[in-house]
């Protein structure tokens, strides 16, 4: 897997104070929208493996997470417990 912080690696690398200050606010601002979008994405995944026949321990396994949170992604929850919905911190 590609590193996901290389370009975190590139910004830091920027000489000058003010524009990896800007650099890094601007990744920043956009974190919400990824985090939203990746849960998306992973939700279709596993909804494409539970459709396919996998179980809830399957996927868990093919993913590295408990089967219980299988059927929260599934679901649209997010970690944070109490029911939140994917929009909510993780």
């Amino acid at each position: 897997m590609e590193n996901p912080l290389a370009d975190i690696d590139d910004i830091e690398q920027i000489t000058d104070p003010a524009e990896r200050a800007r650099q890094a606010g601007e990744r920043l601002a956009a974190i919400p929208t990824w985090q939203e979008r990746l849960r998306k994405i992973r939700q279709a995944a596993v909804v494409e493996m539970k459709s396919g026949g996998m179980s809830y321990a399957e996927i868990g396994r093919k993913l590295d997470l408990h089967r219980n949170r299988i059927q929260q992604i599934l679901e649209g929850r997010s970690a944070g417990g109490k029911g939140g919905k994917a929009g909510a911190a993780e």
